[in-house]
């Protein structure tokens, strides 16, 4: 009596495995048809073992990626981070809606494992490997994922555009000679350059940027900040409630660092690096620090603005943009009370801080 109970058992068992991996097939199917995208999340370089547990699976997937991203901290602790490439991999074929894995693995990719490579050339790589993974994979994923381009935006910012890296050179003179055939001796887009095709390979659409060039002035794109912008300004556009405070600045950020050092002055060929302020962009970018004031004015937040104000009033003044100048001064009376507001000769000449 005992053996026919097993022997029912086993014999369920294997009824309902054939008919959950029908089901899983029939649902892939319908994923395929309406999210086509999706497809791409099963390709020939994942092992037999994972795509058996992707497409046999089924919903069961999450708990996996679980146990995968347990391996993956672990993983973290002992400083083992080329293995966490392949592991973070799979997660993100496993659930490639997960921005979380996505934005892990590039940043790995492109601080951890970019700075264990002597050579700069070899940190390059890896670095690319990380703006490529965001821009050009997990987006055609997730779209309408805000952190997504928050977090491609600060590598454009911090990895690309600042000089913690002693290679940060190297990345910057690679988007140079990327951008340099596509652009007005200004910096900003050359619509009528024959580029498309360089335009689509970095997944830049010049719609958006010339927009970007409309609503914030005269962008250099040879410049990191630029296109740390042009992602950031991006995602904001799908964010609310705290994401949209951080999406916001994303999006002051660079712009602020383009009105302090935004234009390119240096020298391809020589391979001379040297950048000058964009006062063009000081303006509107008061106007849109402005706006993410109003809609999130705690006390750091003033600061920030009003430390913005005060040194484009000042860099303004002394570049003889006087008229700037004033308007920008008059904004300040938007965030201070008027028994607060400084004189402006104060501020002009540096003698009032926030």
């Amino acid at each position: 009596m005992r053996n026919r109970d097993v022997y029912f058992a086993l014999a369920a068992l294997a009824v309902f495995g054939v008919l959950s991996a029908g089901q899983s097939r029939r649902l892939a199917g319908r994923r395929r048809e309406r999210m086509p995208e999706a497809s791409a999340a099963y390709s020939a370089d994942v092992p037999p073992a994972l795509t058996f547990v992707m497409v046999g699976l089924g919903g069961f997937r999450g708990v996996v990626s679980e146990i995968l991203w347990y391996r993956v901290s672990r993983l973290q602790d002992q400083g083992r981070y080329l293995e966490i490439v392949q592991l973070a991999d799979w997660i993100t074929r496993l659930d490639p809606h997960a921005a979380e894995a996505w934005a892990y693995n590039a940043w790995n990719l492109s601080y951890n494992i970019s700075v264990m490579m002597n050579r700069p050339e070899d940190r390059l790589r890896w670095v690319r490997n990380g703006v490529s993974l965001l821009r050009d994979e997990s987006l055609r994923f997730n779209p309408h994922e805000p952190r997504l381009y928050r977090e491609l935006a600060w590598l454009y910012q911090n990895k690309i555009g600042d000089i913690l890296d002693t290679a940060h050179l190297t990345y910057k003179f690679d988007l140079l000679a990327a951008m340099a055939p596509l652009v007005n001796a200004d910096g900003t887009l050359n619509a009528e350059a024959p580029g498309k095709g360089k335009l689509a390979a970095m997944c830049l659409d010049a719609g958006l940027m010339l927009d970007v060039e409309r609503r914030f002035g005269p962008v250099d794109w040879r410049m990191p900040e630029t296109h740390a912008l042009y992602w950031a300004d991006q995602g904001a556009a799908y964010a609310s409630g705290t994401e949209l405070m951080m999406a916001r600045r994303a999006v002051y950020q660079p712009l602020m660092l383009s009105v302090f050092r935004g234009r390119f002055t240096g020298s391809l060929e020589k391979r001379e690096w040297d950048t000058a302020p964009n006062l063009a962009l000081a303006l509107p970018a008061a106007d849109y620090m402005l706006v993410a004031l109003r809609e999130n004015r705690t006390p750091n937040q003033t600061r920030v603005t009003l430390r913005y104000l005060a040194s484009a009033v000042r860099l303004l003044a002394e570049a003889g943009e006087e008229d700037a100048a004033r308007q920008i001064y008059q904004r300040m009376g938007s965030v201070l009370q008027p028994q607060e507001m400084p004189a402006y000769d104060d501020v002009a000449e540096g003698r009032w801080e926030a």
